[in-house]
């Protein structure tokens, strides 16, 4: 198993941690497929290069999963690639990796360091997660005030990161106490996350040679390095039974009123034009082929369908404000001014079902994808209970507030 360390921990002290890893530089673009080909069968990736080199690209781990590899990621890059890819199996460990898949950090930048020239990767800049893990743990043992942690983190991420320090940051700041700088120094909570995942991997490689041959490879040739490769082509049928699918997309344009995009504007009303279902289903398929829409119309409702399954799964059920957005999209796709209007219709009445179920798929589709998509909207526990949290560092402290034993906060 290869571990890829750099700034955030030296390859002499993971070796001390973790006895038996091939310890190498940080992963650069490329490392995950040369090294799977040469047989390596697990990799702990913690730090990697980026900027002035390509960086390990969430296509290249998804690749070595999908080929049998065990890939686990923590503190840097490490934890990134983890939260980009878990859901193809990668292995987050640790608080940074935890921070990314909750959406309380979101950008890159709050890893990034600049390394020393001197080939020792070690880091000589702050990276910004320590600031603001530093200040709340701080705020969290009324060290420190909010106003003055926000003025501490707001004044980091202003500064260049090759420039990062905690003298700069606190020099900027001015007013700061000799111990509470001495304090945050002292918490480095990349190189902690680091530590976590080597002993983690320590434990594991008790049982190195099952493990070897679990994640042995699944395919003879080499990894195609391609650009045109990366993006994998789309299913827009979604995996769904080809019989049943006609029908499914036929309901679903007709109670979301998509289907009047495609009606001749001297067409008959819809109501009128649906007198045998199924002859309907097929002339509906077939004209939506020729025009070259069939596809963007199959990917709209594996979308709304998929989102809807997810807000089900994750518990979410549609607020009066998501059926009431999906209801005047539905009317005005219909031509209506009104719910009411289109409801008491001729159409409404005579499509009453599918026209109701597309409003219940489209309102639990509108939940889940303000879940997705909105992060202040998530509901926080702090002190007070749960309640939307917009602030970045108020988000890190909530988070502590829920997920970090009380000896480490």
């Amino acid at each position: 198993m290869l571990a890829f360390v750099g700034p955030s921990i030296s390859r002499a002290e993971a070796g001390r941690v973790c006895p038996g890893l091939d310890l190498r530089p940080p992963i650069r673009r490329n490392d995950l497929y040369h090294e799977r080909e040469l047989g390596a069968w697990g990799f702990l990736i913690i730090d990697g290069v980026f900027m002035h080199e390509d960086a390990v690209s969430p296509r290249e781990v998804v690749d070595v999963l999908e080929d049998g590899a065990m890939v686990v990621g923590a503190s840097s890059m490490g934890a990134l690639r983890a939260a980009d890819c878990w859901p193809a199996g990668a292995k987050g460990i640790g608080l940074i990796y935890r921070l990314y898949r909750m959406g309380v950090l979101e950008s890159d930048e709050d890893v990034a360091v600049t390394v020393s020239a001197d080939g020792s990767d070690a880091a000589v800049s702050l990276p910004l997660v320590n600031v603001r893990y530093a200040v709340a743990r701080a705020v969290r043992r009324r060290l420190l005030d909010r106003a003055t942690a926000r003025q501490i983190v707001s004044t980091a991420a202003a500064i260049y990161y090759p420039e990062r320090t905690w003298h700069e940051v606190l020099r900027r700041v001015g007013g700061v106490r000799p111990e509470l700088m001495e304090y945050c120094a002292r918490l480095d909570l990349k190189r902690a996350d680091a530590e976590r995942a080597l002993s983690w991997v320590g434990e594991m490689l008790r049982d190195a040679g099952t493990l070897a041959s679990r994640h042995r490879r699944r395919r003879d040739g080499p990894f195609a390095r391609s650009e045109a490769t990366r993006e994998r082509g789309y299913d827009a049928t979604g995996g769904v039974d080809p019989e049943r699918l006609p029908r499914l997309l036929l309901e679903w344009l007709i109670g979301s009123g998509r289907l009047l995009r495609h009606l001749p504007r001297s067409s008959l009303p819809l109501e009128a034009l649906v007198r045998d279902l199924d002859s309907f289903t097929r002339s509906t398929w077939r004209d939506l082929e020729q025009a070259h829409q069939l596809d963007a119309e199959l990917m709209r409702l594996q979308a709304v369908e998929r989102a809807s399954r997810a807000a089900d799964d994750a518990g979410l059920a549609p607020r009066e404000r998501d059926r009431r957005l999906a209801q005047d999209e539905i009317a005005t796709n219909h031509g209506f001014p009104s719910w009411n209007r289109l409801r008491v219709s001729p159409r409404g009445r005579q499509f009453a079902a599918q026209i109701a179920s597309a409003r219940e798929r489209l309102a639990r589709a509108k939940r889940m994808r303000e879940a997705w998509f909105s992060p202040s909207s998530i509901l926080w526990k702090d002190g007070d209970g749960h309640r939307p949290v917009k602030d970045a560092l108020d988000k890190m402290l909530a988070f502590l507030g829920r997920h970090v034993p009380e000896t480490l906060r």
